[in-house]
């Protein structure tokens, strides 16, 4: 997320837009219940209305539950600050011990 010379500016902004997705993120029960936890690594790009513009996932959990409930979030995440090019994050679904 971001690069060299991007400025305090744009590292908070990208900070912001994840603790956004964090919030939004929901565990499915589904995949609770089956004890099922991953990672999924994921991009997207803002459109300038903030809607998610373009997504796709770089590395899959191994679990379509998963997968879907990552994209589902980024969307319901939405709408974003605009920011140009693509973000770049995992969201990870563990379960407490």
């Amino acid at each position: 997320m971001g690069g060299a010379g991007d400025g305090g500016g744009v590292a908070d902004l990208l900070r912001s837009i994840r603790r956004r997705i964090e919030q939004a993120k929901i565990y499915p029960d589904a995949a609770r219940r089956e004890g099922i936890q991953g990672t999924v690594e994921l991009r997207f790009r803002i459109a300038a209305d903030g809607s998610v513009e373009a997504m796709e996932i770089l590395r899959s959990s191994g679990f379509p539950i998963l997968d879907q409930a990552s994209q589902q979030t980024i969307r319901r995440a939405a709408p974003y600050p605009p920011v140009r090019g693509w973000i770049r994050l995992p969201l990870s679904y563990h379960l407490d011990p």
